[in-house]
């Protein structure tokens, strides 16, 4: 289960990030430019940069609440659309008490995730850094057959709100998720520069990611 929400968390916020090219900007007090600036980051796997223009605490704990919140809420419909996966098999009362239990480590886990995704040279110490070091790279693959397209930004006073496309390629992992539109929340901070706090449409992404994810599941040949 650490693994698929890992999967899930990791595949959303780095997909935004990527591909945001092919613009310049010329003034760093936009939030255009911290996208760009993102991009770079992401890109270089330079941790710091990407802290700087994306508050990835933020961005993970503010996904995870709101997914699994859904996800418990629509644990029936999960059951009827995927009746082979054993983890839909449970009611709603079930997965509150479930996520309840297991929320701040899934957090750590995924935030650790990031490090490793962000810092390739870092060593795992113990099992669960190694199963993040294994999430890590496995986003780093599939993200390769992924490219993003900013659609537009919108200013609201210190906040803006940015849309991409994320569209897949003709491969297996390109093919998980063809197509997703993402929304992504900037705050404009106290010395003017701009940073990614929340994705803001979780509740319409999460029935084609989920598919995404389980489709991943069987290109694996896991149950």
């Amino acid at each position: 289960m650490k693994r698929r929400k890992g999967f899930i968390a990791i595949l959303i916020i780095v997909l935004v990030a990527i591909g945001v090219s092919g613009y310049c900007y010329q003034s760093s007090r936009t939030p255009e430019y911290a996208l760009d600036q993102l991009m770079e980051g992401v890109q270089e796997r330079d941790m710091k940069k990407v802290q700087r223009y994306a508050d990835l605490t933020s961005i993970v704990t503010i996904s995870y609440d709101q997914s699994t919140e859904i996800l418990a809420r629509d644990i029936g419909v999960l059951q009827k659309e995927y009746p082979d996966d054993w983890f839909f098999r449970h009611d709603t009362s079930f997965m509150k008490q479930y996520i309840a239990d297991r929320r701040d480590n899934d957090i750590v886990f995924i935030n650790r995730s990031l490090e490793f995704f962000l810092t390739p040279s870092l060593t795992p110490i113990g099992e669960n850094d190694q199963k993040a070091q294994w999430l890590a790279r496995e986003a780093d693959t599939v993200t390769k057959h992924y490219s993003v397209k900013l659609d537009k930004v919108e200013r609201k006073g210190d906040w803006a709100e940015a849309t991409f496309t994320i569209t897949g390629d003709d491969s297996d992992y390109g093919r998980l998720v063809p197509e997703l539109t993402v929304k992504a929340e900037l705050m404009q901070h106290e010395d003017g520069h701009f940073q990614v706090m929340r994705i803001s449409n979780i509740e319409d992404m999460f029935a084609p990611v989920v598919k995404g994810v389980e489709d991943y599941w069987t290109l694996q040949g896991w149950q």
